[in-house]
Order: C-alpha cells, then structure tokens, then sequence
C-alpha cells in the first residue's frame, strides 16, 4: 500500500519532466526551422543567431553547428568586403560597424564551441579602421569645439566609448568628454542656466573622480552654479481655518509645520533653499506678526524682509473623521482572586480613517505675484482594537496584551499615531509641491 501510494506523486514528477522536455525540444527545434528560413531569405546574421541559440540549448546539435559554420563564416566575408570598400572610401565609421558585427558574431560563435575564421590579416586591417575611425571622430569633436557647438562635439566623443580604444585614446577620449562638459558648463553659466551648468560638471566630475584637477574645476563651477540659481523659500506657520471642521484637534496646524520644516523639507533638492525656521519667527516677531491667519501683504513683507525669493503661506482646509460600523465580540477571563469565577467584557474593533485638505500659497516676493495656489489632500486608516468592562478591568486575570485593551493611554497613543501618519503625507504633499513649483524658477 505504501509502494502504491508513493508512486503516483513519483509517476507526475517523471510525467512533467517528459513533457517540459518535450516542450523545450519543439522549441530548439521551431528556432532551428527558423534559422533555416531566415537563411533561405538571405538575413544570415539573424539565421546565424537562431543557430547559436539552438547550440545554447542543445550543444549537441551538429545540424546546427554546420549551418552555423556555414552562415557565419559568408556574414563574416560579406561584412569584411563591405569594411574593405568602407575603409577604402574613407568611410571609416562605417568600416568599424561592419568590424565590430564581425567581432560580435564571431564571439557568441565562440561561446557555443564554433570558430569562425578571419584572414590573416584581419588583426591589423581592424586595429588600422579603429584608429583611423577614432582619429576622425577625435577630429571632428575638436572642430565643433571651436565652433561651440557643445551638444554635437560631446555626441562624437561619446561614440568613441563604444569602440575598443587602447589606454591612450580612452584617456584622451575621457579628456575630450569632460572638456566639452566644463566648457559647455562655463557657457550655461554666462546664461543664467545654473541646473544646467552644474549637471553638465558633475559629468566631468564622474569622469575623472573629485580628487583630480577638473575636479577641482567642477567643484568651482558647481559652486557658482548653487550660489547663483538657489532659490530661497519662506514658509510661515500655518494656521487651521475656521471651518476646518469640529473634529479638528487642537495644535494640529503646528504639527504639520513642524512636520513639514524638520523633516519633509530638511534635505531640498539642489538650488531650494529653505529659509531657517528660527529666522523666520525672530522676523515675524521683529514685524509683530501674530499666529493665525496671515494676510497675503502680511506674508510678502515677512519674505522681503527675509531676502527670500519665494515665501509660502498654507492652512488646513479640512479635516474629518471617519469609525467605521465596530464588530464587538464578547470574551470571558477568570477573576484573579478567584480563577473559578469567570466575567464577561466586551472587545470591540472598529477601522479609523482621517482625511485632511491643506490649502498652501507660493508667492514670488519680487513681483508679489502667487505662482501657485495648491490643495493637496489625503488619508490615513488604522484599526483599532478596544475592551470594556462594567467594573475594575484590573480585577480579570489578563494576559500583557489584553490588559492593554483596556488602558485608555494606549487608545491616545494610538489616535495620535494616526494623525501622525496623516500629517506626515499632507507635508509630503506639500514639500515636494513646494520643489517642483521652485525648481521651475531655476533654468
């Protein structure tokens, strides 16, 4: 019986095996038929490569090999002839293409055991079109140069990292990459275009490492570039509108602000500059700003008198709470005096969900105008699990977590976690729609 019934997962293990194998062998055998069409058709690098997939699969296949031989070996002297006639016209980037589909080729043949052949004077021929091809580009890059067409020279010399170069040209290649970038760089600086500039040097910069002497050059550029185009932002205190709505807690506004200057707006992208908390009350103060609403020409001469280039003024324009329908189960524990004598409590369960709205304002302090009004909204939820007892709880005999059922700092602790979590994503709103607007302002 045993022998019996340990045979039947056995027998499905050896059936699926037989039919995965089946499978996988229609499907050399259908990429095999494929490089047979192919070939017929005349496209021989793609026959070429269904045969070395087959190989990949199956190294046994000798069909496969031979047509792969074949089929190789004719790509390799179709595309040698068109290198020859290339090279000959002067045309060497084309030359190197044709050499490095050879190369390609003749090194995925290699890893599925076929050698395909090149005449002996290949080796040379190939390092004679690099070199020539190189030396074009190298020359060509250094003529736009002159010219101060940055986007095309920088185009030619980037080709030149997909040629195989020797040590001297890929040093020289990275020279002429990360020249282009400085110059081009120091171009967007006269422009006013900062980001611009200072993305451009942090390309020179991974070129050649921090510690070199463009490194030295970037960091001068980048520099500029953030003391240039970083635009400074305000934010004042917010305030919570009167109609808010009734469930609002009490200091929630100074939590978002708090929320959202000590930590979604702590680390600001490049060329943001969040204006110091601390400056912004001492100012307020200085100007006998009070708390509460502030009036537009209120926030516009705080931010002036701040040299900031943008201040932000925001409140909360709604806030609701939501408990869903409870589920209440009825539980028993014995009394600790004594444990023959059982009470009965109540648990119940029940979902929360908080929705906020905050309203927030940009304004340009230079030209006083808002360059955008913005009302991010969102939710939290979380499930709450509560226990009540007519009487002294302390009486049951409960384990840790059902004792903490019933202690009503933990339901606070809860409930703040919540509005926690929901002031969090509303100063996540609103820090990075604070970026994204500032940003716009810096080319």
């Amino acid at each position: 019986m045993n022998l019996k019934a340990k045979s039947g997962p056995f027998v499905a293990i050896i059936a699926l095996s037989l039919l995965a194998s089946l499978v996988g062998c229609a499907s050399v055998e259908k990429r095999y038929k494929k490089g047979q069409e192919l070939e017929e058709k005349g496209r021989l690098e793609e026959a070429a490569q269904r045969y070395i997939s087959v190989l990949a699969k199956e190294p046994g296949r000798e069909d496969a090999r031979e047509r792969l031989a074949d089929v190789g070996a004719r790509v390799i002297d179709e595309s040698l002839a068109r290198a020859r006639a290339d090279g000959s016209a002067g045309l060497y980037e084309n030359a190197v293409a044709a050499i490095l589909r050879i190369d390609g080729l003749r090194d995925r043949s290699g890893q599925v055991g076929v050698a395909l052949a090149v005449p002996d004077d290949y080796a040379d021929f190939r390092r004679g079109m690099l070199d020539a091809a190189a030396e074009t580009l190298f020359r060509q890059g250094e003529d736009l140069e002159n010219a101060e067409d940055w986007a095309e020279a920088s185009r030619r010399y980037d080709k030149l990292r997909s040629y195989p170069l020797t040590s001297d040209q890929a040093f020289r290649a990275d020279e002429s990459r990360a020249r282009v970038l400085l110059r081009w760089a120091e171009r967007d600086m006269e422009l006013g275009a900062f980001r611009a500039a200072y993305t451009r040097a942090q390309g020179a910069l991974d070129i050649f490492g921090a510690d070199s002497e463009t490194g030295t050059k970037v960091r001068a550029i980048q520099t500029a570039a953030l003391n240039a185009g970083t635009k400074t932002v305000a934010v004042l205190p917010f305030w919570a509108d009167p109609g808010a709505g009734a469930a609002t807690p009490r200091g929630i506004e100074n939590d978002l602000y708090d929320s959202l200057l000590y930590e979604r707006m702590a680390a600001p992208p490049l060329f943001v500059g969040p204006v110091d908390r601390g400056a912004v009350h001492r100012e307020m103060s200085r100007l006998r700003v009070r708390s509460g609403e502030i009036p537009a020409r209120t926030a516009l001469m705080v931010g002036r008198s701040l040299n900031a280039d943008f201040v932000v003024v925001g409140w909360l324009e709604s806030y609701e709470q939501e408990d869903g329908a409870p589920e209440e189960i009825a539980k028993k524990a014995p009394l600790r005096r004594d444990k023959s004598t059982s009470a009965s409590y109540t648990e119940r369960r029940y979902t929360a969900r908080l929705t906020g709205e905050v309203t927030y304002r940009i304004v340009e302090t230079a030209t006083g105008r808002m360059v955008e009004e913005e009302t991010a909204g969102t939710h939290a939820t979380a499930q709450f699990r509560r226990a009540y007892f007519d009487g002294d709880y302390t009486t049951l005999d409960l384990s840790r977590d059902e004792r903490a059922l019933f202690n009503k700092e933990e339901w606070l602790r809860a409930e703040e976690e919540l509005r926690a979590g929901l002031v969090d994503k509303l100063a996540e709103r609103i820090a990075s729609g604070v970026f994204e607007r500032v940003l716009r302002h810096v080319r």
